[in-house]
């Protein structure tokens, strides 16, 4: 049964209700769809009657009943004798049918509905796979999201489904290909959500895979997303390079169905790689986008490889998407008819350039239209970047800077730095990102990083190429080795000053040769410079002022400076360097001191930097990375000046012993982050710092120092921002206070290798804390009552008694373990209540003879196991269809410890 509003309810909390008697079915059939359906990604609300309280139905499981999706009553002999069940499908029935019947009517109602009887199948598993599927269709939960413009598809979707076949045996790659932005990936994402509810949790929608493959570390991420999209969620922590991930995967795929779309590739590779070279169990479909027509042409004998061409938009269909984004109807007003059919004809039916062309139309008059119309039919008719240029005309000369930008050099990269440049060169970036998004020009994805269409992304290099086709050196940026060279022995005999380039970036790590030297002349002529990125080369020679306009400098990965002492810094807003020997503190001095606008400051493997200058310089400063500078040793006091810094890192300076206590007047600052081996405690002004989000800090001192013992203040309450609190250190001792239980934003508590004793009751009043983390903790005997809200929990610990974590029904990680200190006793306690952690998937219990638990066939997504030390003379039954595939399975008995 569908609820009637609440299962259209984006805000609906619960996706499915069971409704059952207890004692009929809750241990037995209840209890395996129960585990199917969280398997599988749903959200189930299960009550237990048995555990209520009086006559009246409260109102939580009221909400929950109203706010879920689906409802599946399990009638069994019992049900209809007790009043909670007959309430509950009362509430049901009021939710499907809108009318307050009575129990007996309910029953009538519900009665005439199509069910599954259990004795007509051969088991439980049988027909809990056939509710799950339904449940599935019905909910649709993989489904990918699709364009609300969605048009002119149907039949295509069509052609597709007859070619995976999905109701036959044997397996089909299907290959789908034709031009960038014809629709590819729209089309495959359709197809996914027609079809992936028939496969369970075993199907997967890898997009992107051209661009994410090309990236460091970029298959070994893909490979670890399919594993666990497909539910081997173990098997990716030790994937680590490419050729073992295949293997994995291969492994994985020769004995499950599978259904996996792989978007955008460009090479066998790729897919070899992804889908390893491993027999496919029968009735799998692997489905491919690309552009490259010759993908696939492989020789897998034992499969149908199918070749699928996209297909030209109808213009009918052209017309309803060109109206939908113009107009946000099907049709066009009359008036706009014949203007809207004549763009149709000049875009060639291209999905994308209709797409664009219609959000820059959008509402406006005929007039924009008939310009508009006049420049596509300037451009051939096959020409997408006449097309496409449309849209980018129609930008101010900021937003194109912008975007070109983006399409050079910044695809993949985190917004901030860049941000920070446009600001300072009047670009307008939030205006102009905001007209980029809502023209489909761009996208800001996860971790605030930027995207863009390849179609897109080529057009923007396109137009910086067009600015002078055969001389790099009159074109605006330049990105690439090969340019940069061009565009240096263009007059090299005098040196001409360029005025043209404003952007630079060169990287010869993937050359032979890294022993590359060049004159800083070279560079300096470039005298619009505004961001410069270098790496692996060799600059020689003075710098005298140059470069007046630079914003962003980024010098890494053993680019080396000689004698380039003067250049201008008065402009630069970003300061990146890397593994440069050339910086030391008397450079850095100045390059602070000159750098008065500076707003990141970056220092990387700088080895020969011992202090940090005085910062009254560079006042404005947001952000400062001070990470694996082995030689610093101290921080200039001034660092508390700069009321504008917002983040703070710190890392692997290991010489550096101490911060000052002006960081404590750091008044803006969000994020802190220091690990480094000697520093012994934080300054006591840290706890001042109300706007602080995230401390992380970690030592590796061996030995505590008793002289530097320290605990954490009842201060620490006025941090009502913190949602981040990682203190690892031997140095941290005594009792937590009490008043950590007042910060109602915290959601990651670590203090492993601390030597905290005890953890106060008030913890359990944090209602966002998620995981706790107490490893290495030895002076730790107990814990209290933990919060609910806990998915992760990984405790080391001197524990006198096994604690009762019956509460902690949404962990999904658990590990408990007695410190070896503490194994000359044994630990008291029970196991009984694992069985109620259902959730779970990494289970790890290390202790001195204490009794194993006894029930563990209700925890069906388990698929890391760990035991050490139990008291083992059986072992507990493990889960339903518990299959070994992927599973990492530990047992030790006592006697072997």
């Amino acid at each position: 049964m569908a609820s009637s509003d609440a299962g259209t309810s984006l805000g609906s909390k619960y996706e499915v209700f069971l409704s059952f008697r207890g004692p009929d079915t809750r241990a037995g059939f209840t209890d395996f769809l129960f585990h199917s359906l969280t398997d599988a990604g749903i959200c189930v609300f299960r009550d237990d009657e048995e555990l209520r309280v009086g006559e009246k139905i409260d109102e939580s499981l009221l909400q929950a009943i109203d706010n879920s999706k689906i409802y599946i009553p399990i009638f069994s002999r019992t049900y209809a004798t007790s009043k909670w069940c007959l309430r509950e499908l009362t509430q049901i029935v009021a939710s499907t049918f809108k009318s307050e019947d009575a129990w007996r009517e309910a029953l009538m109602k519900v009665g005439a509905i199509k069910g599954w009887e259990v004795k007509k199948y051969k088991g439980h598993g049988e027909l809990i796979k056939l509710v799950l599927e339904e449940v599935m269709k019905k909910l649709k939960t993989k489904h990918r999201l699709v364009t609300e413009h969605f048009v002119g598809m149907d039949d295509q979707v069509e052609e597709i489904s007859k070619l995976l076949d999905i109701n036959t045996g044997g397996v089909r790659l299907v290959k789908i290909y034709g031009m960038g932005g014809s629709g590819k990936t729209t089309l495959a994402k359709v197809v996914f959500n027609l079809f992936s509810s028939c496969f369970g949790k075993c199907c997967c929608f890898l997009e992107d895979v051209r661009v994410k493959s090309s990236r460091i570390n970029g298959l070994v991420d893909l490979q670890k997303k399919l594993l666990s999209e497909i539910g081997h969620r173990a098997g990716t922590r030790s994937i680590d390079e490419i050729d073992y991930g295949a293997k994995s995967i291969g492994e994985a795929l020769c004995n499950k169905k599978v259904f996996i779309v792989f978007d955008d590739v460009d090479n066998n590779e790729q897919v070899e790689k992804l889908v390893g070279k491993t027999t496919f169990y029968s009735g799998s479909r692997i489905f491919i986008t690309t552009r490259n027509k010759d993908v696939l042409r492989i020789n897998r004998p034992n499969y149908q490889i199918l070749d699928y061409e996209m297909k030209m938009m109808s213009i009918d269909h052209a017309l309803e998407l060109l109206g939908r984004h113009a107009f946000d109807r099907d049709s066009p007003p009359d008036d706009y008819k014949d203007l809207v059919r004549q763009i149709v004809y000049a875009t060639g039916r291209l999905p994308l350039a209709l797409e664009l062309i219609g959000s820059f139309l959008y509402h406006k008059p005929q007039d924009s239209w008939k310009e508009t119309l006049d420049k596509l039919r300037r451009a051939p008719h096959e020409d997408i970047f006449g097309k496409l240029k449309i849209s980018y005309d129609a930008l101010t000369s900021e937003q194109q800077q912008i975007f070109l930008d983006i399409a050079c050099f910044f695809i993949g990269e985190d917004k901030m730095n860049a941000i920070y440049m446009w600001k300072d060169c009047e670009f307008f970036p939030n205006t102009g990102l905001d007209v980029l998004i809502s023209m489909s020009l761009i996208k800001i994805v996860e971790n605030n990083k930027f995207w863009m269409h390849d179609q897109l992304r080529d057009f923007g290099r396109e137009i910086v190429r067009q600015e002078n086709p055969t001389n790099p050196n009159e074109q605006s940026r330049i990105w690439n080795w090969e340019e940069f060279l061009e565009a240096t022995r263009t007059n090299k005999s005098h040196l001409q000053m360029n005025q043209k380039v404003q952007a630079l970036s060169v990287d010869i790590s993937s050359r032979s040769s890294r022993d590359v030297i060049i004159q800083s002349k070279e560079i300096e002529r470039f005298e619009h410079l505004r961001f410069l990125k270098l790496a692996r080369l060799t600059i020689v020679a003075n710098a005298t002022n140059h470069l007046p306009r630079l914003r962003w400098i980024s010098l890494s990965h053993t680019a080396r400076i000689y004698k380039w002492t003067n250049m201008y810094l008065k402009n630069v807003v970003i300061l990146e360097f890397s593994k440069l020997g050339y910086i030391d503190d008397s450079r850095l001095e100045n390059i602070i001191k000159m750098a008065t606008k500076l707003k990141v400051l970056s220092l990387e493997s700088c080895h020969h930097i011992i202090k940090m200058p005085d910062f009254t310089g560079c006042l404005n400063l947001e952000r400062l990375a001070l990470i694996q500078c082995y030689q610093l040793r101290k921080i200039d006091g001034s660092i508390g000046k700069l009321k504008y810094l917002i983040d703070l890192k710190i890392d692997h300076c290991n010489f550096l012993e101490h911060l000052p206590e002006e960081i404590g007047d750091l008044v803006s600052l969000q994020y802190f982050f220091v690990k480094c081996a000697h520093m012994k405690k934080l300054p006591d002004s840290i706890w001042k710092l109300k706007s602080l989000r995230e401390m992380h800090f970690s030592n590796c001192v061996d030995t505590p120092d008793s002289e530097n013992f320290w605990e954490l203040p009842s201060a620490i309450e006025l941090l009502q921002s913190l949602e981040v609190l990682q203190v690892e250190s031997h140095n941290l001792i005594g009792q937590l206070p009490s008043g950590i239980g007042s910060l109602p934003f915290l959601r990651t508590l670590n203090l492993s290798s601390s030597c905290v004793s005890v953890v106060p009751m008030t913890i359990s009043m944090l209602p966002r804390l998620q995981r706790v983390e107490l490893m290495g903790c030895d002076g730790l005997e107990a814990l209290p009552t933990l919060p609910t809200s806990l998915t992760h929990l990984r405790v080391f610990a001197s524990l006198l008694i096994v604690p009762d974590l019956s509460n902690l029904t949404n962990l999904v990680e658990l590990e408990l373990s007695d410190s070896p200190g503490a194994r000359d006793r044994h630990c008291t306690g029970e196991l009984w209540w694992l069985g109620r952690l259902s959730k779970l998937t990494k289970l790890s219990i290390k202790f001195q003879k204490v009794h194993p638990p006894t029930e563990m066939a209700s925890i069906p997504l388990l698929n890391e196991l760990a035991f050490l030390g139990l008291d083992l003379q059986t072992f507990p039954p493990l889960p339903l269809k518990f299959n070994l595939m992927g599973f990492n399975f530990h047992i030790y008995r006592s006697c072997l410890c």
